[in-house]
C-alpha cells in the first residue's frame, strides 16, 4: 500500500508591503478592472485575481504605474483569449508611448505603410486582427522603424527594386566622379 500524504504549507501568506494610506490609493487604482469598461469581460474572467497582484505588485514597486498598466494589459489580453475586445488605453491612462511623429490608435494595420511598399496598408488583407500600437503620422511612413516624411523615400526601379534617398545620392555622386 502506498501512501502520498503533503506537508502542510507553514508558511506565512506574503502582505503586499504597503503603508495603510498608500494602499487604499493602490487598491482604488487597481479595482479599475472592476469599472464599466472591463464589465463586458466580467462572466468570463474574474478580475479579483488581477486586482489582487496588481495590489501587490503596486505596493512591491511603490505605487508605480506601469505594474497597474501591466496588470490591466495582461487582464485586457486574457479577455482577448475569451473573444473579448476592450479599448481601454487613453492619452491619460496607460498612455502606450510612441515614437516622434507617430501617434496611438487602439487599432493599427498588421501591414503598415513604408518607404518600400506605401500602399501596404490599403492592400494588406482586411481582416479584423488589428492590435494597439503607433502608427505614424500624416504624409509620414515607417522606414527602418522610424516615421518619415514621404518626401524621403526613394524609388523603385524597373526591376521593382527599391533604392533609398541615400542610396540613390551615393550612386549619384559616384557616377559624377566616374
Amino acid at each position: 500500500v502506498l501512501s502520498c500524504s503533503c506537508l502542510p504549507d507553514l508558511r506565512e501568506d506574503d502582505e503586499p508591503p504597503c503603508t495603510a494610506e498608500n494602499k487604499q490609493v493602490i487598491e482604488r487604482q487597481c479595482n479599475v478592472l472592476k469599472s464599466d469598461k472591463f464589465k463586458v469581460c466580467h462572466s468570463l474572467v474574474n478580475p479579483d485575481d488581477f486586482i489582487e497582484i496588481c495590489i501587490y505588485d503596486m505596493c512591491q514597486y511603490d505605487g508605480m504605474k506601469s505594474a497597474l498598466c501591466d496588470i490591466v494589459q495582461v487582464y485586457v489580453d486574457t479577455c482577448k483569449n475569451h473573444g473579448i475586445t476592450i479599448k481601454w488605453r487613453n492619452s491619460t491612462f496607460c498612455p502606450l508611448p510612441c515614437p516622434s511623429r507617430s501617434h496611438y490608435k487602439d487599432c493599427v494595420s498588421p501591414c503598415p505603410s513604408t518607404c518600400s511598399d506605401i500602399f501596404a496598408s490599403s492592400l494588406c488583407e482586411k481582416t479584423e486582427e488589428c492590435t494597439e500600437g503607433c502608427e505614424c503620422d500624416d504624409n509620414y511612413v515607417l522606414s527602418n522603424g522610424n516615421c518619415v516624411p514621404l518626401s524621403s523615400c526613394g524609388c523603385r526601379d524597373d526591376d521593382n527594386n527599391y533604392y533609398s534617398v541615400s542610396s540613390l545620392k551615393r550612386k549619384s555622386l559616384t557616377s559624377e566622379l566616374v
